[in-house]
């Protein structure tokens, strides 16, 4: 039997994270123009968070970030403290369910870019979980988005990733 899609995204959010935080990959690079205390990252050197093959859904401008693999959260949202940092819109309301999943974020990546240079990340997750009013939101934010900062959520939501803007010379 084929896996869910909620297991092929845990799936994908595992290996992630651990491609993540072993340091291969995503490396993030300075803002030079944020003129606040600390630099701001404006982009990270990564994999697309999906690639373009036929009958995908497409998310080659903006690579995956999660919590780090032996945290096995299914629930988690980002710390408040970063939120207010760095938060640049939302939450966008989606009518997509974790069944649907990962369409919320392939669509989420179209929010992001309409805000320009000035999105450099959005985060994800579902609430009302598996009744009538289940949606996903996303929140867009205006840093790159660390898994050191993701935290426990609560249990009516599920967290669907975070996704940081890639450089445009990015290849991996």
């Amino acid at each position: 039997m084929a896996p869910s899609i909620l297991e092929t995204l845990a799936l994908l959010l595992s290996a992630s994270a651990t491609f993540l935080t072993t340091g291969a990959g995503a490396n993030p690079l300075p803002n030079p123009s944020s003129n606040s205390g600390t630099k701001a990252k404006s982009c990270v050197n990564g994999p697309p968070a999906t690639d373009s093959s036929p009958g995908s859904l497409p998310i080659a401008d903006y690579s995956l970030v999660a919590p780090a693999a032996n945290l096995n959260w299914t629930s988690y949202t980002v710390k408040k403290s970063w939120w207010d940092k760095h938060f640049l819109s939302g939450p966008h309301y989606m009518p997509y369910t974790h069944h649907t999943d990962p369409y919320g974020a392939f669509k989420c990546q179209y929010t992001c870019n309409a805000a320009g240079d000035k999105c450099k990340s959005y985060f994800l997750w579902y609430t009302d979980i598996n009744n009538a009013n289940e949606h996903i939101n996303c929140v867009l934010f205006d840093d790159i988005i660390d898994p050191s900062i993701f935290v426990l959520g609560g249990n009516s939501t599920i967290g669907a990733g975070g996704y940081n803007r890639r450089c445009q010379s990015s290849t991996a």
